[in-house]
């Protein structure tokens, strides 16, 4: 999968990016980094995630969880070309996961988090960016 690092923000494949920001590009998911809760209009609950849950727009299944801090954390399935990711960004998510049911590969930008990777051995592919 080819990634392009933007400013502020990273396009994971044509359908899905990574944001500091509400930003809007059509037919794209834009997966906030921080979780929010604020009301917005309908629009962009369509296009933006920004909390946990589970979502599926674009034949695209988005998992997003937290765990002790507001940073959110993805797994995402594209039935379509049948890649299977996730994106890290809180290190105590890794440990509190049936690891057994998750992606084979794991990108993450902080090197806290490739400590807790190294330090829990994971046998998949794990990918800073």
């Amino acid at each position: 999968m080819e990634i392009k690092k933007f400013e502020d923000w990273i396009l994971f494949w044509e359908k899905v990016f990574l944001s500091l920001s509400w930003k809007i590009l059509e037919n794209k998911i834009n997966l906030l980094q921080e979780k929010w809760e604020d009301i917005r209009k309908e629009t962009f609950k369509n296009f933006i995630i920004d909390y946990p849950w589970e979502y599926e727009k674009f034949n695209i299944f988005i998992k997003v969880l937290i765990w002790q801090t507001d940073r959110l954390n993805f797994f995402i399935h594209d039935y379509n070309n049948k890649n299977y990711y996730a994106f890290i960004q809180d290190p105590s998510v890794l440990e509190n996961l049936d690891l057994s049911t998750y992606p084979e590969i794991w990108y993450f930008q902080d090197e806290i988090i490739e400590k807790q990777i190294e330090r829990l051995w994971f046998e998949w592919d794990c990918i800073k960016i």
